[in-house]
């Protein structure tokens, strides 16, 4: 059984809590143009679900879908004033997501 490490959720936590909200990544994610600008296929969005993913009751299967989409292409990278790397984040997420859900 593969164990979390904390550093792992430590850095999830800690990048996540950096985003400001400011839609700038948005307009240039790929993956949010070709969902019909859903949303919840936005950069943004995939970061406030990451900070949820860490709550005790979060259901992990309501991230999946946002997680896989995002093609980690780095262009919401330059555009985040607060320098978050949301393709960063989302690999380290997906495998966060995978063992919760082996875990399950």
């Amino acid at each position: 059984m593969a164990v979390i490490k904390m550093d792992v959720l430590e850095i999830l936590r800690n990048e996540s809590q950096k985003c400001i909200r400011c839609g700038f990544c948005v307009y240039v994610c790929p993956s949010w143009n070709a969902h019909g600008k859903l949303e919840y296929y936005s950069p943004r969005a995939r970061v406030t679900l990451i900070r949820s993913m860490l709550e005790e009751n979060f259901n992990i299967n309501d991230a999946i879908d946002s997680l896989f989409t995002c093609n980690t292409c780095m262009r919401c990278l330059a555009e985040c004033p607060t320098g978050i790397n949301v393709a960063d984040l989302i690999i380290y997420a997906r495998h966060y997501s995978l063992q919760k859900i082996n875990k399950e």
